[in-house]
């Protein structure tokens, strides 16, 4: 099998990465890099949520590094598989666009929302976890694996995305295991395991400084063993709790402090040591995780001292000495334990040892992943897309089908990212689309469901259906007459329509009988008449709405079950800004009636090329995201409505 490692992702300072390219090599697989690493750790993004006005410099160099993935991607030969790798939150996005029929494991270490909340940044329904939880909900969508190293970290995943998931253990690379081999070459004997006794008990700890490790407690913990000469102690890392631990163990003359460790260094120092300290936080996240450190220690020969949580216990079955979380006293005594019973600290690091050669090298950890993934690709699954709860839907596979839609424009994305939703929501069979225009959104509709849909314009007619029929569509010139007679659909559509019609009510009394019983009317109008200005003038509207208004008339037309939302908050605002003084500029509307003037509406500052339209989603997804926080604002309406299952309800 040939996998593609792509993303932004930095192996050497989040080694996960290459725990699975090592372990997928090492399993007989090819796998081809495609990397631009973005100099962003997770503190630096965490960071951006405490000074917002970095986000927009953090943008630019996400954009560089995504011309350059672009670039090497295509000069790559095609992939069985993709693997983007840890912190892919935005790369999956890339990822599905650039690889839209291949199966793509995301590696999802760690959500966003959980970071920000385990640090204090984001707390549970505020804005700022709203719009984290979308971006990691985002990315699960795009998934057809999802990769998360304990059971624990799983269950906390949205409920629609169960079924795609694969637990994967961190695992160490082998150089951790060569750094055992290097300093105790034979790790089962008891002076080579723990030294002769009255040796110093060498302890180490690294990571980063933060509630999750517990750096606080392991602070106090080596302020109580000041006293202890039998204990020394190095601490390689910083982050946020650094300066605090620090003046808590100052009165221990037997730490050193090392800011950092270059990683080609960091097995042997560790190595070098007779205990290495796991995590000790008290957070939902640190009860979740086996973290990084503790199977690298293992592997490096350490004996493992870390906190008695339930996913620890199961991956380390027995090999560790486990201390209740967030107890400094705890910790003391297990050290000052291991430091008089050298049979004891022997015993540990020879059991976390063979612990670590039978489950936590790479070939091993990555067996999980390599069936998941060979079951998608041998089972030659037909075109998937993206569910509103996060799972995979399987959408029509048609054969010779384009495997890319036509672009949208930026007002018409952040509608779509509303309307896949209810779609998904509603799974129609059928789908009758009203003033289809170019077809684009139409494109997308199509590979969902049996697709219909109906164009006054010629041109745009011509378009939409050159780009539908190949997805198995059908595209009619003209009005709801072309129709077959008694034609019914599970779901009828009309997207920026119903404010080009004089007579909006008769419209919708003629549209919801085209539902079947029990379906769907899904409709798009612009939102808030005091914003009506030049452009609508220019295309030929009759109004804007409010949504009470909206719903009004939908429900004069007999339909129930309503659900109406705004759309393109705040970026719509400044879109009718720009739309209305290019209008004012514009001599398009004098002397034509707004149905002279709707004909075309459809094709004006329409994207026709691909790399525009790829440009204009990757643009739209943080946009995307903060609409998603104001349901109730926004320059647009989308509404989902039902017809009565029983006829005699309409009457």
């Amino acid at each position: 099998m040939r996998w593609l490692a792509f993303g932004t992702y930095d192996a050497r300072r989040h080694p996960r990465v290459g725990v699975l390219i090592e372990g997928l090599r090492a399993s007989g697989d090819e796998v081809v890099q495609v990397n631009a690493p973005l100099d962003l750790d997770t503190a630096a993004r965490v960071r951006l949520l405490r000074e917002p006005w970095r986000i927009p410099l953090t943008a630019v160099a996400l954009a560089s590094c995504w011309g350059r993935l672009i670039r090497a991607a295509r000069r790559a030969p095609t992939p069985d598989a993709v693997l983007v790798g840890y912190l892919g939150h935005f790369d999956v996005r890339l990822a599905r666009l650039l690889f839209p029929g291949t199966p793509i494991a995301l590696d999802h270490l760690v959500s966003l929302a959980g970071t920000a909340g385990d640090r204090g940044l984001a707390g549970r329904g505020g804005v700022t976890h709203g719009i984290l939880t979308a971006i990691d909900r985002g990315a699960l969508r795009r998934a057809d694996v999802v990769i998360v190293d304990t059971l624990e970290h799983a269950a906390t995943l949205p409920g629609g995305s169960a079924g795609n998931v694969v637990v994967v253990p961190v695992g160490a690379e082998q150089d951790w295991f060569a750094a055992r081999r290097a300093a105790m070459p034979e790790p089962g004997g008891t002076e080579g395991a723990a030294g002769p006794a009255g040796t110093t008990l060498r302890v180490i700890f690294f990571g980063l400084f933060t509630a999750l490790q517990g750096t606080i407690t392991v602070g106090r913990a080596l302020a109580q063993l000041a006293a202890d000469e039998a204990v020394s102690i190095t601490m390689v890392g910083t982050g946020q709790d650094y300066r605090e631990c620090r003046r808590i163990a100052a009165v221990n003359p037997r730490v050193t402090w090392l800011d950092w460790v270059a990683r080609d260094e960091l097995p042997a120092l560790v190595a070098a040591h007779h205990v290495c300290l796991g995590v000790f936080g008290t957070t939902l996240k640190a009860r979740n995780v086996v973290p990084t450190k503790v199977f690298q220690g293992a592997s490096a020969g350490c004996a493992i001292v870390t906190s008695d949580t339930e996913p620890q216990r199961r991956i380390l079955d027995g090999a560790a000495l486990f201390v209740p979380a967030g107890d400094p006293a705890a910790l003391a005594g297990a050290l000052r334990g291991l430091a008089a019973e050298h049979h004891r600290l022997a015993e540990l690091r020879a059991a976390a040892a063979r612990r670590a050669d039978s489950a936590f090298s790479a070939p091993e950890v990555v067996g999980p992943l390599r069936d998941r993934v060979t079951a998608i690709t041998a089972s030659a699954p037909a075109a998937r897309s993206p569910r509103q709860d996060g799972t995979m839907t399987t959408a029509r596979a048609i054969t010779g089908a384009p495997t890319t839609n036509a672009p949208l424009a930026p007002r018409a994305a952040l509608r779509w990212d509303r309307v896949r939703r209810k779609v998904a929501e509603v799974a129609p069979g059928s789908i009758l689309e009203i003033g289809c225009g170019m077809g684009a959104m139409g494109m997308r509709l199509a590979r969902t469901a049996a697709y219909t849909a109906v164009e006054l314009d010629q041109t745009s007619f011509t378009v939409a259906h050159e780009r539908i029929t190949p997805l198995g569509g059908t595209v009619w010139h003209g009005d709801l007459a072309v129709l077959p007679p008694g034609a019914r659909y599970d779901l009828v559509c009309a997207f920026e329509v119903l404010e080009h019609l004089a007579d909006d009510g008769a419209a919708l009394a003629q549209w919801l009988p085209l539902v079947k019983p029990g379906g769907h009317l899904l409709l798009s109008v612009p939102a808030d008449p005091e914003r009506f200005g030049p452009w609508d003038t220019m295309v030929g509207h009759y109004r804007r709405y409010t949504a009470d208004e909206l719903t009004q008339r939908l429900v004069e037309a007999g339909a129930t079950d309503l659900d109406v939302t705004h759309y393109a908050w705040p970026l719509g605002y400044l879109l009718d800004t720009v739309r209305d003084r290019l209008a004012d500029r514009s001599s398009t509307a004098a002397g034509h009636s707004p149905e002279q003037r709707t004909s075309g509406s459809g094709r004006v500052l329409q994207p026709s090329r691909a790399w525009a339209g790829r440009a204009i989603q990757l643009a739209v997804v943080p946009w995307a995201m903060l609409q998603r926080t104001r349901p109730g604002r926004g320059t647009g309406l989308v509404a989902l409505a039902s017809r009565p299952a029983d006829p005699a309800a309409q009457a």
